[in-house]
């Protein structure tokens, strides 16, 4: 319901703040240390039956694509989950496309160059989470993109939205945890 609200009225989405300047100064500083730079917030597209779902990936390298996810405080456990499921999905949604990523129009909008790249669509997806960074596999990518083409279109109506929030909200971790897996790497 919250992504049906935030498509309606645009104007309630939340505004910087920062926690935001926080962590995008966080992921310039990975990004500026990390080798054979691509480019950052760099947008997937994966279409199907007439919806499309826009995707930002990070940091893009040549081997591997960083979520970067900057802690400034004591974090629980749902985070660090829906951060990790936040990669699995990326990935999921990557592996179905043709592994075309483009600067995001908001990233461009921000002064940085506009970037284009084909990366191989089963890249190495990590999550860079404070200090620790983790390595997510996505051994099911097709069950993990009818999920979210299921929530995408779940999205169109107030009644369909409810629907998918009362089986799925807060759920969605352990729901589709069968279909990747996370390796903490450092």
């Amino acid at each position: 319901m919250q992504i049906k609200m935030f498509t309606e009225h645009p104007d309630r989405r939340p505004k910087p703040n920062g926690n935001t300047f926080f962590g995008e100064s966080f992921q310039r500083k990975v990004a500026n240390q990390t080798p054979n730079l691509i480019g950052e917030e760099m947008r997937g597209t994966f279409v199907r039956d007439g919806i499309a779902i826009n995707f930002s990936n990070d940091i893009v390298t040549r081997n591997s694509i960083i979520e970067v996810k900057s802690i400034n405080r004591e974090v629980e456990d749902w985070y660090l989950q829906s951060s990790i499921l936040q990669c699995a999905v990326y990935s999921a949604l990557l592996q179905k496309t043709n592994g075309r990523l483009v600067t995001s129009t908001f990233f461009e909008s921000q002064g940085n160059p506009s970037v284009s790249t084909v990366v191989n669509p089963r890249i190495d997806y990590f999550l860079r989470f404070g200090d620790n960074m983790y390595k997510v596999v996505v051994n099911n990518p097709n069950r993990i993109v009818d999920f979210i083409l299921e929530k995408a279109k779940s999205c169109l109506d107030w009644e369909s939205a409810k629907r998918f929030d009362a089986q799925y909200k807060q759920r969605e971790y352990q729901v589709l945890s069968s279909c990747f897996y996370c390796i903490q790497v450092k």
